[in-house]
């Protein structure tokens, strides 16, 4: 039985933010500063810096894939997903075709054309909009979600809260900083933004990363906290921050919507460069970020190994490439990854353990 497509849900603060940035957009080049600051979305704040780096580590492990899809799902006839209706490339509502769109999008309709085999998978799909970070894994403890379908870096800290698919997309955090008369960023790189204000998402890995930075020359950025990634842009364009910070795919968006904005084209000093999964020499990653779906802790193991099934089809490959080339164009990843060695136990334990990097 198919289910009537949901209209995102309405949210004053981001709807201003948006309506701020449209408004924005048909300038060339920030405005001049006045007296009066611009506005700035509620719950923005300064961030202390700390030495520590978060407590992020890489998990490319998940549970064994499974042909089977979950029963719950099945009898349910529907599979609801946990997207942000605000991310260019991954996942965004259109107003012109009324729906959502993006990189994410297209593996969602992948995994419920699996499950629903001959079905409109769109029919079979219901999406709403989640926070940021681990402010959807809420969403998901409370069974309003069966997946969280955001630009989504696994970590082992998130790993104790929930449960991740294989890896899908590779990605590094960078920075996205205003775009001067001539072409050229304002900052080349992390390395001239020590003291500078950079901004991140609240309860995201990128916030803990900016303010475990430390510049050749000594300084740290300036971590500032806001509610979403769009606001950060709202910011830069209004003169408040200096940079964005966030996973490179959500940056190329950005770069996109934000025409007087670019990405910085100066690699990170030699030890804070992430360049593993990166193609070319032109890296300007700073940390490692598998991207990864995430279900519940203990009613989403079927679901996550049915998901590891559809993502290690040849047919899925063929969308990955096809949706990596409309929305991820310019993406420097190395293609679609292939799956770690996985684990019946979660947290997967790490089979090489490393001694953490010292405070720099």
């Amino acid at each position: 039985m198919s289910t009537p497509r949901r209209s995102p849900p309405k949210r004053r603060g981001r709807a201003a933010s948006l309506a701020l940035l449209a408004a924005l957009a048909g300038c060339a080049a920030p405005p001049a500063p006045s007296p009066a600051p611009p506005a700035r979305p509620p719950g923005v704040a300064t961030v202390p810096n700390t030495d520590e780096t978060g407590g992020v580590c890489p998990v490319r492990r998940s549970l064994p894939p499974t042909p089977t899809p979950p029963r719950r799902i099945l009898e349910r006839g529907e599979l609801v997903a946990g997207v942000d209706p605000s991310d260019a490339t991954m996942s965004h509502w259109d107003a012109q075709t009324q729906r959502f769109e993006g990189f994410n999008i297209e593996l969602m309709l992948a995994v419920a054309s699996a499950l629903w085999p001959g079905d409109d998978p769109r029919a079979r799909l219901t999406f709403k909009a989640v926070p940021p970070g681990q402010g959807a894994f809420t969403m998901l403890e409370k069974g309003e979600i069966d997946v969280v379908a955001t630009s989504l870096t696994a970590s082992c800290e998130r790993a104790r809260r929930v449960l991740f698919s294989n890896d899908y997309l590779d990605s590094g955090q960078t920075v996205l900083v205003r775009r001067r008369a001539d072409g050229t960023p304002e900052f080349a790189g992390m390395e001239q933004l020590g003291g500078r204000r950079v901004c991140a998402a609240a309860n995201t890995t990128s916030l803990a990363m900016i303010a475990g930075y430390r510049t050749t020359g000594g300084l740290r950025p300036v971590p500032v906290q806001a509610p979403h990634p769009v606001d950060c842009l709202v910011m830069l364009r209004q003169g408040q921050v200096d940079g964005v910070s966030t996973d490179d795919n959500i940056l190329l968006g950005f770069a996109r919507m934000a025409p007087d904005t670019t990405l910085v084209t100066e690699a990170p000093r030699p030890e804070r460069r992430s360049c593993a999964h990166h193609r070319d020499e032109n890296c300007t990653w700073f940390t490692d970020e598998p991207h990864a779906f995430a279900f519940h802790l203990t009613e989403g193991r079927e679901l996550t190994s049915f998901v590891n099934h559809v993502l290690a089809q040849p047919r899925t490959a063929t969308v990955w490439q096809q949706a990596h080339d409309r929305w991820l164009a310019g993406h420097r990843d190395r293609g679609m990854p292939s799956p770690g060695p996985a684990t019946t136990r979660w947290p997967p334990p790490d089979p090489t353990p490393t001694t953490p990097r010292p405070a720099d």
